[in-house]
């Protein structure tokens, strides 16, 4: 009985770090954001998060806010993720609508969560040299991450949009819970009819991220430029866009503290890669490696005003796989 009893106490504990050290990010302040660097879209996480080039739909006030104006007409977006051996639950809404001469504006919300997590902090009983778990003591709490985002995209010429997009965060993790506040900008840039250029500035003025008990994380600025090329596929009613985006990760100067001061100079430059295939514009088939060379696919249904997406992603074999589905409804003619 002992030997089970510690077996159950050493999981409860284990599963207890692992929430606080992806979730919490309290006293973790290098991996602060890492909850706002989900994939919201079951697409661009099939293409392995290569979408900054791409976003032309709802989920551009996450990946890039120009690309807000690519919709002509309201769209809604919902997106639910199994991650972590279902130990994490991810949802995102979305909804999309013009509001004037090439202007389109967007409003998200996210959560990030794990329920009903076990405290055993006061469950611990020793009887002689051992311990034992008193299941009676048990508690239970919540942990988990909010990000409402309201993003502005704005045609420039026939070429050029841009787009800002403002994220208000809330996490709570027990009795205990942050405030936050962030900017996020992007470019899109149409080199030729089927080549397009795109630039996202992720937390451009260094978001700060305060909790109730005096921690503060900062999550510093991340640039991401991308490229997406449509090629028509000879002989067929169909189309391959393969997408780049290279990453560079800003890092924290030597010294600065709790400052708002960083740089890029001697930042990480990483990338992502993906290919989406499109036949007849009724069905995709997408697959890319992401950031931290994780392999990723997915396909896409599309029919009148609704669009259904599925995308698998590989983790270490520890943590599971993570699922998506998302659906888009499209409101125009």
């Amino acid at each position: 009985m002992m030997r089970i009893d510690r077996a159950v106490i050493k999981g409860l504990f284990l599963n207890s770090l692992l929430v606080v050290a992806l979730l919490a990010g309290t006293g973790f302040r290098k991996y602060a954001g890492e909850f706002m660097a989900i994939d919201v879209s079951p697409r661009a996480q099939a293409l392995g998060g290569s979408f900054v080039a791409l976003a032309n739909d709802v989920t551009a006030s996450y990946y890039n806010p120009a690309g807000l104006v690519n919709l002509q007409a309201t769209q809604f977006s919902f997106m639910h993720a199994w991650q972590f051996v279902n130990f994490v639950n991810f949802d995102y809404l979305a909804v999309a609508h013009p509001i004037g001469y090439h202007r389109v504006l967007g409003i998200s919300v996210s959560r990030l969560a794990v329920d009903d997590i076990p405290d055993t902090r006061a469950a611990l009983i020793q009887q002689g040299d051992d311990w034992r778990l008193d299941w009676s003591r048990v508690t239970r709490f919540n942990s988990a991450d909010y990000v409402v985002t309201v993003a502005l995209g704005q045609r420039w010429n026939e070429r050029l949009s841009w787009g800002v997009s403002v994220k208000l965060i809330r996490r709570n993790l027990g009795e205990n819970y942050a405030n936050g506040i962030g900017v996020d900008g992007g470019l899109q840039f149409q080199l030729r009819p089927n080549w397009r250029l795109g630039l996202s500035l992720k937390n451009m003025t260094t978001t700060l991220i305060a909790w109730d008990t005096g921690e503060k994380e900062l999550v510093y600025p991340m640039g991401i430029l991308g490229t997406a090329y449509r090629f028509r596929v000879p002989g067929m009613d169909a189309y391959f866009i393969p997408n780049l985006d290279v990453i560079l990760r800003s890092v924290s100067l030597p010294g600065a503290g709790d400052a708002r001061v960083y740089n890029f100079e001697g930042g990480i430059f990483t990338g992502a890669v993906g290919g989406e295939f499109q036949y007849r514009g009724v069905l995709s088939f997408r697959a890319g490696i992401d950031e931290l060379q994780r392999f990723a696919f997915g396909i896409g249904v599309k029919i009148p005003h609704i669009r259904v997406d599925y995308s698998f992603l590989n983790y270490a074999r520890e943590l599971g796989n993570s699922h998506r589905i998302g659906i888009l409804l499209d409101f125009g003619n």
